[in-house]
């Protein structure tokens, strides 16, 4: 796994296509906490048994609701708020 910032994320493993997810859009007003943030939230996603695109998608919303706030752990988001960026994202992507 390897995080891109801006650009995104890219997952490679032996013998499977890489996979790369790119980073939501937003206005960042502080990245402290953004790939803590990255981190954290895929290895919520992955443990719960996403697939590695779905994790990392999720991810990328964490990280994105992150920067838009001051700090570190204070601007880590709750899950119903990552929930609902990616259904958000879904459908403005759809």
């Amino acid at each position: 796994m390897i995080t891109l910032g801006e650009a995104g994320s890219l997952y490679a493993a032996r013998g499977a296509d890489p996979v790369q997810v790119p980073a939501v859009r937003v206005e960042a007003v502080d990245t402290t906490a953004a790939g803590d943030t990255f981190v954290g939230a895929l290895c919520v996603a992955y443990g719960e048994g996403r697939p590695m695109p779905e994790a990392m998608a999720w991810a990328a919303a964490a990280s994105a609701l992150a920067v838009q706030r001051p700090g570190a752990s204070s601007s880590m988001p709750a899950r119903d708020e990552i929930d609902a960026l990616v259904q958000n994202h879904s459908e403005e992507s759809a």
